[in-house]
């Protein structure tokens, strides 16, 4: 019986220790430095990709509702080189013309520049809380809230699940630390992303804006199943499943299928 007892105490400092130093590698920060290390070698690993997106603008407003969507083709060659080519417009011309298109044109200007959404949050600039974990579609992600040390129009607040697998950035919900202009009176978005091979790629992104004069805007951007995906291995460093295990599935993501990353 005492050595039962011993067993059993022996077992229960044991457990503690092993709580409290997985609570100690696994604090916000590390988690962070984790990810933007692993992000850093998966870009590295992205040679080529292409795929078809669909861009879906929805505004209501005093004028009524509006609809436009437009269809682009991708192809991306690293170490940064994106060509973006409309290869379809309905709806709207207006809205076709001066959203989606400046849209298009805007991610087509700033292809060479690293990922601002993966790139951005930095202990040196970001604040990070741990809240716990989240199952998304059978995956475990931690979940962390996320405050800029300096609030600016530039910068973002909100929430990041971390997968606990291979700390990639599996989603984002975020909006401005500072509105961006008088005009709206909220803006956010919602980001996922789909794990091909060993690299990540946007999913699906939903930004919402609202407009104190005007009404709402919703834009959401599909970006597609990435037909063609060429990587080279760079590290030995982490592994992951050899197929495309999407974050959420297409059928019930409800507007959460991709991101606005590459």
């Amino acid at each position: 019986m005492r050595r039962l007892v011993r067993v059993v105490v022996l077992f229960g400092f044991v457990s503690g220790c092993a709580i409290r130093l997985v609570g100690e590698e696994l604090s916000a920060n590390a988690i962070v430095v984790q990810m933007m290390e692993r992000n850093r070698l998966r870009q590295a690993m992205l040679q080529h990709y292409a795929s078809d997106r669909s861009y879906h603008l929805e505004y209501n407003g005093t004028t009524g509702e509006h609809h436009a969507e437009m269809k682009v083709h991708v192809e991306y060659t690293a170490p940064g080189r994106k060509l973006l080519t409309v290869v379809g417009e309905s709806g709207s011309k207006v809205l076709c013309a001066q959203v989606l298109r400046k849209l298009v044109e805007g991610e087509q200007e700033t292809a060479d520049k690293q990922n601002w959404q993966r790139a951005m949050f930095s202990p040196e600039t970001y604040n990070f809380q741990l809240l716990g974990r989240e199952t998304l579609d059978g995956m475990s992600t931690w979940v962390l809230q996320v405050e800029p040390k300096v609030a600016s129009r530039v910068d973002y607040r909100g929430k990041l699940w971390v997968s606990t697998d291979d700390f990639a950035m599996v989603r984002l919900q975020a909006e401005p630390a500072k509105s961006p202009s008088w005009l709206l009176s909220h803006a956010s978005f919602d980001s996922w992303y789909m794990r091909r091979g060993e690299v990540w790629l946007p999913e699906k992104n939903v930004s919402t804006t609202h407009v104190r004069i005007g009404g709402e805007a919703k834009v959401t951007i599909d970006y597609g199943l990435y037909q063609v995906l060429a990587t080279s291995p760079v590290s030995a460093a982490f592994s992951s499943p050899a197929e495309e295990v999407p974050v959420r599935s297409r059928a019930t993501s409800q507007g959460r299928a991709g991101s606005v990353l590459h």
